[in-house]
């Protein structure tokens, strides 16, 4: 990847992640991560793709929007990026067992954390910027099953 490339995106997200706090509320995920990627029976990596990684109790209220709006503030950084394929954004899960340890290594109120060759949100990562990881003051609790009446 050509570092201006990987400048100008760190910074626009930086924005993207401030502003959208803002507008929004809190992200309790923002990171932008290179994970390898492997193909199937293959011993060694393949080559490497880049995604954006989000959550926040506002997300998880209404999915569908919230990735409507991240993709559109993202989108005027991606020309450039990848002529193959866009960069990605990923919907992180309250109930993503992972995202506890994010939050409890990863921990940022301000700036930027960058971390190299680790296992984050059960993802190999050959590198990652977090702009935002704290744990949401409180967690929706998980639907519980209808029972279904005969």
């Amino acid at each position: 990847m050509r570092i201006g490339l990987l400048k100008r995106l760190l910074k626009g997200l930086a924005v993207i992640e401030r502003e959208v706090s803002a507008e929004r509320g809190d992200f309790s995920l923002f990171a932008l991560i290179e994970k390898e990627e492997w193909e199937e029976y293959s011993p060694v990596p393949t080559g490497s793709s880049w995604g954006v990684y989000v959550a926040a109790p506002w997300i998880w209220a209404d999915e569908r929007a919230a990735f409507q709006c991240l993709h559109e503030r993202v989108r005027p950084y991606d020309e450039g990026w990848n002529s193959i394929r866009s960069l990605s954004i990923h919907i992180v899960r309250p109930n993503c067992p992972h995202l506890e340890e994010v939050w409890e290594y990863c921990g940022t109120e301000e700036g930027m954390v960058e971390v190299y060759n680790v296992e984050i949100l059960d993802i190999t990562a050959l590198r990652g910027y977090i702009f935002a990881s704290r744990r949401p003051a409180e967690l929706p609790q998980p639907q519980q099953p209808v029972a279904a009446s005969v």
